[in-house]
């Protein structure tokens, strides 16, 4: 679902859209071509909405799961897709670090990293991410949809991406029957059992100091 929605909003942007072909270490084939960091081909396009897969500088901001948009695609001279970019330009609205473009100082250049046995850019499409890949992040809006299955902790997880609820969107929605089974789950269960047993103790506490 995440796949089939990317690549639908790349088609609405009207752009032409360069594919990126990993390259692969002379002599050695790539067992796994695909993994967490680089895939083995990817799509681009000015406007689109990406994701870092990688850490590049971690007190800046340019870490594993910071979002941003491309704003340029640079080829050396004589070079084009699917070859790989010199690199790739992104509006990263949280990078911190030292401008790059004085005009535009959150626009940065990334370049093609290598891991294992290929090189690619570390990028990812992102106007719709997995659950598991947005842990992690704050979202200023997110639309969610939390499947049929019921995963307390997946659930949780989604919902807080935002800082309040006026920023979340869950679609589509689920029956208040599906919320009475939730709540009936060993999970919610076991949390109102410890949130119990920390009132008591909170009262406890507060009951000996004001002695």
């Amino acid at each position: 679902m995440v796949s089939l929605h990317n690549k639908r909003m790349l088609l609405s942007l009207a752009k032409p859209v360069a594919l990126s072909t990993a390259e692969q270490m002379k002599g050695l084939a790539c067992s796994n071509p695909d993994d967490e960091q680089l895939q083995s081909n990817i799509l681009l396009c000015i406007g689109q909405e990406v994701m870092l897969s990688t850490n590049l500088w971690v007190e800046t901001g340019l870490v594993n799961g910071a979002l941003g948009q491309v704003r340029e695609i640079v080829y050396n001279d004589g070079e084009h897709p699917p070859q790989l970019p010199l690199f790739v330009v992104v509006q990263f609205q949280n990078y911190t670090g030292p401008p790059w473009d004085h005009n535009n100082p959150t626009n940065i250049p990334i370049p093609p990293i290598s891991r294992g046995l290929q090189r690619q850019m570390p990028l990812k499409m992102a106007w719709a991410l997995t659950i598991h890949k947005s842990q992690g992040l704050t979202l200023q809006r997110a639309t969610i949809d939390i499947g049929n299955i019921d995963r307390q902790g997946m659930t949780f997880t989604a919902i807080s991406r935002v800082r309040d609820l006026t920023s979340l969107r869950i679609h589509p929605a689920f029956t208040f029957e599906r919320y009475a089974r939730m709540q009936q789950s060993p999970h919610v269960t076991r949390r109102k059992e410890e949130e119990a047993r920390l009132k008591i103790l909170s009262d406890s506490q507060s009951t000996v100091r004001s002695i």
